[in-house]
This record gives structure tokens, sequence and C-alpha cells, in this order.
């Protein structure tokens, strides 16, 4: 007699209790490396783990990896530490985050990640810089960040990102000229300084609240924030 092992799998529903909310309100600003945080009271940067030690591990796993054979138990442990480190900094981010209401921008991520290269006939620009900026996105793990917050957050919000980076959080006014640098913004009309990402935070935030008391749905919501509205009411 040939005995064969066999595996079940039984699925069923529980009733997941209600997450608290502590009634604080935060905007998130997602950047490559880190992510920027404004709750109404106070903001802060919150980095990703060092970039330069995680870049050197990534190349000695390549190359590790390029010396093992595919489908390797070698091969798997490799990937699987090079993703640890950054599902272990979002769930610890995302559980700072998750008393309350959160906002985040409706991105989309994969679009945002696509390739410059072109074809041969017509050829993308800038092609090595773009690249280094999908590794900085994909690195800092925006996709798997949102998705922690949509079950740890008691509310999660998606506002249109249009305009984040160049309006004035103290003024309203919007103007590219405002935004210096990647970190400074200083507002052309009012004068405000503060850090770029931290400015945009404070304006997602603001959104966020917006949204959620029901105004100006009908005119500034995006197809990608509508649709992220109807997941989480479905």
């Amino acid at each position: 007699m040939t005995w064969r092992a066999c595996m079940a799998v039984v699925c069923y529903a529980v009733v997941a209790p209600a997450r608290p909310d502590d009634g604080t309100a935060t905007g998130i600003d997602m950047n490559v490396g880190q992510v920027a945080v404004s709750d109404g009271r106070r903001a802060r940067i919150v980095h990703a783990p060092d970039s330069r030690r995680l870049e050197a591990r990534k190349r000695r796993y390549q190359r590790r990896l390029a010396r093992q054979r595919r489908g390797s138990r070698r091969r798997e442990r490799t990937q699987r530490r090079i993703a640890q480190r950054r599902r272990d900094w979002q769930h610890h981010v995302s559980r700072s985050l998750a008393g309350g209401t959160v906002a985040v921008e409706a991105l989309r991520t994969r679009a945002m990640t696509a390739s410059a290269r072109g074809t041969v006939a017509a050829p993308g620009r800038n092609v090595r810089q773009k690249a280094g900026l999908n590794r900085g996105i994909l690195a800092t793990g925006w996709s798997g960040l949102r998705a922690m917050l949509a079950y740890k957050a008691p509310r999660l919000v998606a506002v249109d990102p249009a305009h984040t980076s160049r309006t004035c959080a103290a003024c309203g006014h919007a103007d590219a000229a405002s935004r210096r640098s990647r970190a400074s913004f200083e507002c052309v009309a009012c004068g405000h300084a503060d850090h770029a990402d931290l400015n945009a935070a404070r304006n997602i935030r603001r959104r966020g609240l917006a949204r959620l008391h029901g105004e100006g749905r009908s005119h500034s919501a995006t197809p990608a924030t509508r649709e992220t509205d109807r997941r989480l009411a479905a």
C-alpha cells in the first residue's frame, strides 16, 4: 500500500473587532527613502532603513544569486532577507501612524515605476535616472505601506495627489516656483517656509479631512481616488 501526504485548507469567517479610533487625523507624503507625516500638531520625517547599506547588501545578494541555482533554497532565502528589512520598516511605521484617520495620496505606483527605456525606434529619455527613481520607490515600498495602513488604521482616505508639493499649507497658493528643491519650500505669495515634504503632508491631511466631511467630491476626485473610495467602502 502506498501512502501519500495530503494537506487540507480550512477557511472560515470571523468577526473582526472594531479598530479603536483615537480621533487623530494624519497626512502622509510618500517619498523615495522616507515618508513625511503631519498630524496637525507636529510634523516629522520618518526615514527608511539606511539606503546605502541596503544597496550594498542588495548588490552582494545579487552577486550571490547569480551563483545560485534557480529554485534553490539558498536563493529563496537570500531574496527573503532583502524583502524582510523593508517589511519590518513598513510594519513599524504603519503601526505608529494607525491610531486614527490616515490620509494618503492616490498614487499609481505601478504606472510611476514603469520603465522609461522605450523602443529601438523611439528610445526613452533619462533612462538611467528613471531607473534609479524606480528602484528608490520600490525599495521604500509605497504599496506595501499603504496596504498595511488600510487594515491597521480605523480609516484610510485617498486624496488627489495633484499639486500637493507646490501648494502652500499656510495660504493655499499653488506655484511650482515655491518648491525650491526636493527639501525646501518657500511660498512666493506669503513667504511661508518649510521642509517641502512636511508642507505636502499638511496639504494631504487637509484634503483627507475635506474628503472625510464630503467636501469637493464632485470636482476634485480623480478616477483613481474614486476607485480607492469604492474599495474602502466595500
